[in-house]
């Protein structure tokens, strides 16, 4: 967040909303570095040409003309940085105590240094950075989430009217919070990258989830943002070992991210050559430029309603909160997207987490001047707005923040056991769509889940049926299912709670859960296409399906999928997983892991990464294949694999490395 490299692959772009196909187009590896261009640097700029993989370069407002200039005559695109909110660009450049840059200025010298139509970063963290919007609601707090929502929506308009005087540029946004993806591809940023590997910021998967599905609704490139800065140790992570990035960059490319964003370019490459996070990147970048252009695998989208103000709860949180600075309380069925996505990413809370080594005797150096867990005097709008978040446990490692980094810088010490990351249960085959998408971007998904405050309106109503008539299979809960719509429930909910305590699958053992649910009153005469998935003991309904035309409907009776104890009832993940599971492209047994996948004409490529300190042994199933199985290859190691074919598709057998990745290709064979 406070330092800027930029590393960026356009690998895969995404479909056009009215596409029905869930492929991406393909795009050649494009790294982007961000670099404080000045005589000092030119060693980092010598290193990254004889790389031969970088394509662009990325400068501040104030860099020099001549040497922005030179940079093209390098052979380089110049992709430019400047926050095209007045206020924000103001209050930006006075804490470095320099002056404003003209915004007009800079965009000519970045129309200059480029062929092609110019690219320009307008906005940088602002709905996460203390000098951006995310202030705004410590200054005046909101009501609600709708008007949470509107704050935001007002801030971006007024950004993006600054943009659009010069139509020709190509508006970037970087986000700090997976959720805010979408607002900025509604007002019109055309790149959406969101940063990750920093504890100030939630999980990979969620990233992935936001931003490629915000880039399928809005027809717009997504990625995914490194940061250097690791608030443990109060400074940045660029000389550490760097197996935490190798995993974010191959998790993400492999799941279609077209660009990386790496802060601190002028950090990660010395006068002696590069450091641990720059070989990673370029032993990454090495790799992944020859591969041919693929698709990922995203059958399942979750659509949430536009204000839901989600993210990620953080472990040490102690209270339930949207919005994030807004801090606003949970809202009916918010309980139920925590549950959903612990589920679906297991281990996905610990990835914000400034406590790893447990409490510091001191609190000077904090985590981050701002940040969730600590807001710091100079961005609280009054005193009772400083605050710093309580450690889970009340003893520590070190007496402060400097004592940790001395440690870990000096020892070379791996941070991977302090930087948690989720697992996916179903591989990271989700995109997360709102309310307001249009019925062909529905269709690129063969199912939609429900989640949230969705407000049923007929135009929502209408684009819902026509998905389901179409060949799509919906999901969703009583709360946003309600007694008036039985056309799409295929039966009448009553406007009453009742108390379970065991349920039944179909025809499996009674579970034993307690849970609260809404009764239904069932056609007398039977109603075509509708059964009864799951039941209480006095045969109450409590999953229903419903055929519509070529697709179908599931109603979980119980409101929001929640349990009284828990986020997200057992039955609820029984429906996800019957649903779900077939849909995945490949099976994986073993100990937890985080997987995803993609197609290429040629081949399947999976990334699974290992995030335990212990070796992850096991297995993965590819199946569905039409083609045949030439060979697999473990592509980073350019090592073969052997693999079994039989009935269940093609089975490979496998060792993770503690805290590794592997990319496999298993390639089709040539008719």
């Amino acid at each position: 967040m406070r330092v800027a490299l930029v590393v960026a692959a356009l690998f895969w772009a995404t479909a056009t909303p009215d596409s029905t196909a869930i492929g991406l187009e393909a795009f050649p590896l494009r790294i982007v570095w961000d670099l404080h261009i000045s005589p000092e640097t030119e060693h980092v700029t010598e290193w990254l040409a004889r790389q031969g993989w970088c394509w662009a370069v990325e400068v501040p407002p104030h860099a020099a003309p001549e040497q922005v200039l030179g940079l093209k005559n390098a052979g380089f695109v110049v992709v430019g940085q400047i926050h095209a909110h007045p206020e924000t660009r103001i209050w930006h450049w006075s804490r470095q105590n320099m002056a404003t840059p003209d915004i007009e200025a800079f965009v000519t010298l970045i129309r200059q240094a480029n062929e092609e139509a110019p690219r320009i970063q307008f906005f940088m963290e602002d709905d996460s950075a203390g000098v951006g919007f995310s202030a705004a609601y410590l200054r005046n707090p909101p009501a609600s989430h709708a008007a949470a929502k509107a704050m935001f929506d007002e801030y971006l308009e007024t950004a993006m009217d600054a943009a659009r005087c010069f139509p020709d540029v190509v508006p970037w946004a970087m986000a700090g919070f997976a959720g805010t993806s979408h607002h900025y591809a509604r007002h019109g940023a055309r790149c959406i990258i969101i940063e990750r590997a920093n504890d100030d910021v939630e999980d990979l998967q969620t990233a992935i989830a936001f931003a490629r599905g915000a880039a399928r609704q809005f027809g717009c490139e997504w990625g995914i943002d490194l940061s250097l800065w690791w608030g443990v140790i109060y400074g940045c992570a660029h000389n550490l070992p760097a197996s935490f990035y190798k995993r974010h960059l191959w998790l993400s490319y492999i799941s279609g991210a077209q660009v990386f964003r790496i802060e601190g370019g002028d950090l990660l490459v010395t006068p002696n050559g590069p450091t641990c996070v720059a070989g990673t990147v370029a032993e990454f970048a090495s790799r992944a430029c020859v591969l041919p252009p693929g698709k990922a695998d995203a059958p399942v989208a979750v659509l949430l309603p536009q204000d839901h103000g989600w993210m990620t709860p953080a472990y040490w949180r102690t209270a339930n909160e949207s919005w994030n600075y807004a801090r606003l309380p949970y809202r009916q069925g918010d309980r139920g997207i925590d549950g959903f996505f612990g589920a679906a990413f297991p281990s996905s809370v610990y990835a914000q987490d400034p406590f790893p080594k447990g409490a510091y005797a001191e609190e000077e150096p904090p985590a981050s001047p701002f940040s969730l867990s600590c807001i710091t005097p100079e961005f609280a709008h009054e005193p009772g707005q400083v605050w710093r978040a309580a450690p889970p446990i009340l003893f520590g490692a070190y007496k402060n923040r400097r004592d940790a980094y001395a440690d870990f810088t000096v020892n070379g010490i791996d941070p991977s056991p302090y930087r948690p990351m989720g697992d996916t249960r179903w591989g990271d085959v989700l995109d997360v769509i709102t309310d307001d998408a249009t019925v062909d971007a529905m269709a690129a998904y063969k199912v939609l889940i429900i989640l949230g405050r969705v407000l049923m309106t007929d135009s929502l109503r209408e684009r819902l049926l026509r998905y389901v008539e179409h060949g799509g299979s919906m999901i969703w809960a009583a709360g946003v299912a309600s007694p008036v719509e039985d056309r799409l429930v295929g039966a009448l909910i009553q406007p009453e709670l009742r108390a379970g305590r065991e349920w039944q699958w179909r025809n499996e053992d009674f579970q034993r859960e307690a849970f609260r649910y809404c009764p239904v009153v069932l056609n007398q005469a039977g109603q075509d296409g509708l059964e009864m998935v799951a039941k209480t003991r006095s045969g109450q309904p409590l999953v229903l399906s419903h055929r519509i035309g070529r697709g179908i409907v599931y109603t979980c009776l119980v409101p929001w999928f929640e349990a009284g104890h828990t986020p997200l009832s057992r039955l609820a993940l029984r429906l996800f997983d019957e649903v779900i599971r077939p849909l995945q492209p490949v099976v994986v047994e073993g100990p937890p892991a985080a997987w995803t996948c993609a197609k290429t004409e040629e081949a399947l490529y999976v990334a699974i990464a290992n995030h335990d300190d212990a070796v992850w042994k096991g297995n993965i199933t590819a199946r569905n294949f039409s083609e045949s199985i030439d060979c697999c290859t473990d592509i980073i190691e350019n090592e073969t694999i052997g693999f079994e074919n039989n009935s269940g598709g093609i089975k490979i057998d496998i060792d993770i490395k503690p805290f590794d990745v592997r990319v496999l290709q298993f390639k089709y064979l040539k008719k």
